[in-house]
């Protein structure tokens, strides 16, 4: 396998990996919807770091009055390549959620502990991997005076964690990358930990609040009222079994292969046993297959509510939530995918699998624009869990591929 990194480089690169992590992962950067400040004492820690590197860095901040300084920053910096009309845009977020139950880590959940070839820390691999990842490979090519087939960009932006609306889609709104012919991306955000899982596609994303309406009354005398409880979970069986009869296409790049449709959060209704509830609401969340539209399980849900509430006498509202469209996935054919594919087969001596997944991220404003996205990097999957974790074996892996991408494939 062709390695760009020798022994030297990559105990030279371990090392700026593990001080860079100490130096940014105590730096909370919570988004103001999670309870938090924001991520500007974060980007200026990393904005200080990439100017040190050389690269030219421009800072667009989102005014959010909530965060600290009341803006979101996101960093976007570029190391010219030999083709400087092309760009490899590296995306990473530097917000991560909170840390949970501190009881469940083995250690301060903003102190980055190395045991061995693990580093533990609240976002060390989300995304904190992704960030490194990026300067740890620019690091080379300037300390190297190796000169990239393209740009390397790289993309820091705020607000992943609750919805991206002051972080990269603000970023798209002002119109800060070139076109899609000029500019790909890879979004090192989730993957596999042989580094062989690519996600190029993602489902639609509908959470859904449903509101059964009947009539309060006593417990013992249940003729006088209409238990929107019982009727809550009658509509919600009906509309199960209709979801699952109606949308069923198979797509083996999904895993799963097929649209969910999961009822999971339910509100409280009554606070006392002996009361039959008038009200009842439950929460759907939906990850729909891009081959249907949004619109379509909407009109879905919406026949059913008005058929159920026409035999039962029962108010049903249906309300989305949250509604996030998937965007056409990424084409495996591309001049991108085909490159980076190649790198990950020649680099790591495994078969990339082009995937996708029901999860959201931040590939999915960037292929509703018409880019080319792909997420990957190698990782256990910690993200989100007490003693989070990546491993620096992974990191100094998929540096050594983006490098090959960068230096040969590209």
């Amino acid at each position: 396998m062709p390695r760009v990194l020798g022994e030297r480089d990559v105990d030279k690169l371990k090392s700026y990996i593990v001080d860079l992590y100490k130096r940014f992962i105590p730096v909370k950067a919570l988004p103001p919807d999670l309870g938090g400040r924001g991520e500007l004492e974060r980007a200026r820690v990393l904005q200080e770091e990439l100017e040190k590197l050389g690269l030219r860095v421009e800072r667009f901040d989102a005014s959010d009055p909530r965060a600290e300084g009341g803006v979101r920053p996101n960093l976007l910096a570029v190391l010219p390549g030999r083709d400087e009309s092309r760009t490899l845009w590296v995306v990473a977020h530097m917000d991560t959620v909170p840390e949970g139950d501190p009881s469940l880590w083995r250690s301060n959940p903003y102190s980055v502990v190395v045991e061995g070839d693990k580093v533990y820390g609240r976002g060390v691999e989300d995304d904190g991997q992704g960030i490194v990842l990026a300067l740890a490979a620019a690091k080379h090519l300037v300390e190297k005076g190796l000169e990239p087939r393209v740009n390397l960009g790289i993309a820091l932006v705020s607000d992943e964690e609750a919805g991206s609306r002051y972080g990269l889609i603000y970023l798209l709104e002002k119109g800060a990358f070139g076109p899609p012919e000029t500019d790909w991306f890879l979004v090192p955000d989730a993957g596999s930990p042989d580094g062989s899982k690519v996600i190029v596609a993602e489902k639609h994303i509908a959470w859904i609040r449903v509101t059964v309406r009947g009539r309060q009354a006593h417990a013992s005398m249940p003729h006088t009222g209409l238990n929107a409880h019982r009727l809550g979970m009658m509509f919600s069986l009906e509309l199960d079994r209709l979801l699952h009869e109606r949308f069923t296409r198979y797509d083996e790049r999904f895993e799963p292969p097929v649209s969910t449709f999961e009822p999971t959060r339910k509100e409280e209704n009554v606070g006392n046993i002996n009361t039959i509830p008038g009200v009842d609401t439950v929460y759907w969340d939906m990850r729909i297959l891009p081959s249907y539209s949004l619109e379509e399980v909407l009109d879905t849900v919406r026949a059913v509510a008005y058929s159920f509430s026409a035999k039962t006498g029962a108010g049903v509202e249906v309300e989305p939530v949250a509604l996030d469209e998937a965007g056409e996935p990424t084409r495996t054919d591309s001049v991108f995918v085909k490159g980076f594919l190649e790198a990950i087969r020649e680099a790591r001596g495994v078969e990339p699998k082009p995937v996708g997944i029901g999860g959201g991220t931040v590939a999915r404003y960037l292929r509703r624009h018409g880019y080319q996205a792909i997420v990957w990097m190698t990782c256990d999957e910690t993200a989100h869990q007490p003693n989070e974790y990546t491993r620096l074996s992974y990191v100094l892996a998929d540096v050594d591929t983006l490098l090959h991408y960068l230096l040969n494939k590209a």
